[in-house]
């Protein structure tokens, strides 16, 4: 097992590295949409052809379109915004559909009898980042990923994933910081369970 030390640089080289391909998407993909939108509106302003100014106009509205769907999967990666407005089955929902063509991987993924604490949360929605990511290479598609209640904490299981997980002591250790487990079922199994958290106050009785 690595040194807490150990992990904590590991954590911080995933962080930058998560940096620096999202200030990579940010220069080559939006910088040259951007550039583009630009061009197309200088065409516009000294187009004098009715049909060519509505043609460079379609091009601006397509490129804001693709800009604004690069911006959209720039902040879900950041952080997925189903995480806080919906919850965490939306948001590994969400994730599954960005990762996935439909029918390719079998999941379930219903909403939980209550809203785990927020930091426990990301947590499980992290380490179910990296478990779907590596199901993801699988060719055939044939993983299988549930969420479930299990007495008083959640469980995310991941079934049929190939290989071995990246930096999975970099997760148990996240997982057991966060008052959980996350265990390898035979080698291609893994089992996330982590606690709700503190149960939420219940309003007095006004009678």
């Amino acid at each position: 097992m690595p040194s807490p030390s150990a992990l904590l640089l590991q954590l911080f080289r995933l962080q930058e590295e998560e940096r620096a391909r999202v200030g990579r998407a940010l220069h080559n993909q939006v910088g040259q949409a951007l550039s583009a939108i630009r061009m197309g509106a200088h065409l516009v302003q000294s187009e004098d052809d009715a049909d060519l100014r509505a043609e460079d106009l379609h091009e601006i509205i397509r490129a804001s379109d693709e800009t604004v769907a690069i911006l959209r999967d720039l902040h879900a990666r950041l952080h997925p915004p189903q995480l806080d407005a919906i919850g965490l089955d939306a948001a590994l929902r969400a994730e599954v559909e960005r990762h996935f063509a439909p029918g390719t991987l079998s999941v379930s993924l219903p909403p939980l009898p209550r809203a785990p604490q927020a930091d426990l949360a990301l947590v499980a929605f992290r380490i179910g980042q990296a478990l779907l990511r590596q199901a993801a290479t699988r060719a055939d598609g044939g993983a299988q990923v549930t969420l479930t209640d299990d007495a008083g904490a959640f469980v995310l299981s991941a079934r049929h994933i190939p290989g071995d997980l990246p930096d999975a002591a970099l997760w148990r250790a996240l997982a057991s910081a966060a008052g959980g487990r996350l265990d390898d079922e035979g080698g291609s199994h893994w089992r996330l369970r982590l606690p709700y958290g503190p149960a939420p106050a219940t309003s007095p009785d006004p009678a």
